[in-house]
């Protein structure tokens, strides 16, 4: 995720696009690993990847925004695991809780150029990377229920989804 000078639109469609693109990503990822309750995990990153693309669909729809075809975007996701299906549990985990926060300054620019009627949204949106990093945190500490907060997470944005269809 490294785009410089994009408006606004432009920014907003890339990471609905990435977040498609990362629900593909970790679910496919997930079959890459044999240690107790990695794929579970990764499956619930998945879902929280869900939850942020599905927070910003109202702000697409709001400013008439075009994003490319969602198929083809997880069809593209898949080919993109490399060398993060080599690495262990433990190394995966290190990874997302020492790359990941790299993400959170990017999320919370979007929020600071937003309009204020979509920062609401994109608060929730940038909550998604907090979860995750929570959650690499938890489970490098042993935390058995590491998940938690990204399965708080995924609760309130499908309850959210729900009060607003």
């Amino acid at each position: 995720m490294s785009r410089r000078n994009l408006s606004y639109e432009e920014t907003l469609i890339w990471y609905f696009e990435e977040e498609i693109e990362g629900e593909a990503y970790f679910h496919a990822l997930a079959e890459h690993f044999d240690e107790p309750g990695a794929a579970e995990k990764l499956h619930v990153i998945a879902e929280v990847e869900r939850c942020a693309a599905n927070v910003m669909r109202p702000l697409l729809e709001r400013h008439n925004l075009v994003t490319r075809d969602e198929n083809t975007l997880r069809a593209d996701a898949v080919t993109k695991i490399g060398k993060d299906a080599n690495r262990t549990w433990p190394e995966y985990v290190d990874h997302v809780a020492d790359y990941f926060p790299v993400y959170v300054p990017m999320f919370e620019a979007l929020e600071n150029m937003a309009p204020a009627e979509d920062r609401a949204a994109l608060e929730r949106l940038t909550d998604h990377e907090h979860v995750t990093i929570d959650f690499a945190i938890r489970e490098k500490a042993g935390d058995p229920d590491s998940a938690k907060p990204m399965r708080d997470y995924i609760t309130l944005c499908d309850s959210e989804a729900l009060r607003s269809a």
